[in-house]
């Protein structure tokens, strides 16, 4: 093959060739055909489709886009077919191979991979809604808007309250502390504490969504994990975000607890809350009697 410009000969080679790609300008290192005399360069039919790719991944590292072969790789750790992947993202067969071939997602299908293929990130996200919106004030929250910050404040309460006599309190101690204050708060006034939401598992109502929990409120600052069933507070517990009422009811709780810690799970199993409702399932304070 020789060059349209100079007749001179053109061969196979690595080289930068300039390009497009969504009105961007870019230039990429491909395998290109080089004249040897005037250094012209032009694409074979077979090298179109790798440099497209490469014009299409480095506009996603621009722009922080998941590249073709990380999709790819993301698809064959969770040992999927295209098919199959499609179906798990909610998205058409087309768009996967689309991807794959070198077509640049958007960031809202890029996302989706992300926190669908991604534990960790799909943690952070449901984290942020959990933790930032506060949901609903509902018979699970009983009435209340959940608070991070103020669950996190009863937790202080109650591990300082620990401190004072020298005992350790775990994640499981917390949990039972703060359903009681939430449970007593809703007894006597109708509302709780927290509006946090209690599941129903083997070792009594927890916080839905436990291990999130802890590892906000320990990003927070506000408690350390000391081994796996010690908890410590990193902050001052500050009455003055309770009412007069409430900061009695976490007197109430912890004076009622604060001997027998090592059967706060046993007694639990005898709240008719827990008991009436189905394993796994989100406990409704209209229950607590």
């Amino acid at each position: 093959m020789n060059c349209y410009h100079c007749g001179g000969e053109m061969r196979s080679q690595r080289a930068k060739v300039p390009g497009e790609y969504a009105g961007e300008k870019l230039v990429v290192e491909t395998e290109a055909t080089v004249c040897t005399e005037c250094r012209y360069t032009a694409l074979r039919a077979d090298q179109i489709d790798a440099y497209t790719m490469k014009l299409a991944d480095q506009y996603r590292a621009r722009h922080g886009l998941l590249t073709s072969q990380e999709v790819r790789a993301i698809r064959n750790r969770l040992g999927m077919s295209q098919d199959e992947f499609a179906k798990y993202l909610n998205v058409g067969p087309a768009s996967v191979k689309r991807w794959e071939l070198g077509k640049a997602q958007d960031k809202s299908s890029d996302e989706l991979m992300r926190l669908k293929s991604n534990l960790a990130r799909a943690e952070q996200n449901v984290a942020e809604i959990l933790f930032s919106q506060g949901g609903e004030a509902d018979e699970f929250s009983g009435w209340r808007t959940f608070s991070i910050a103020k669950l996190g404040q009863v937790a202080l309460f109650f591990l300082h309250k620990a401190a004072e006599r020298r005992v350790s309190l775990g994640p499981l101690h917390i949990n039972k502390l703060c359903w009681y204050a939430d449970a007593e708060n809703y007894r006597g006034r109708g509302v709780t504490i927290t509006g946090m939401r209690y599941a129903r598992l083997p070792l009594g109502p927890v916080f839905d969504d436990y291990r999130l929990v802890f590892r906000e409120l320990e990003r927070r600052g506000i408690l350390t994990q000391r081994g796996a069933d010690r908890l410590g507070p990193m902050q001052p517990f500050r009455a003055q975000e309770f009412s007069p009422e409430e900061v009695e009811t976490l007197e109430t709780v912890w004076n009622r607890f604060k001997r027998k810690l090592n059967r706060i799970v046993g007694e639990s199993h005898e709240e008719k809350a827990w008991k009436h409702t189905p394993h796994a399932e989100l406990i409704s304070f209209r229950l607590v009697r």
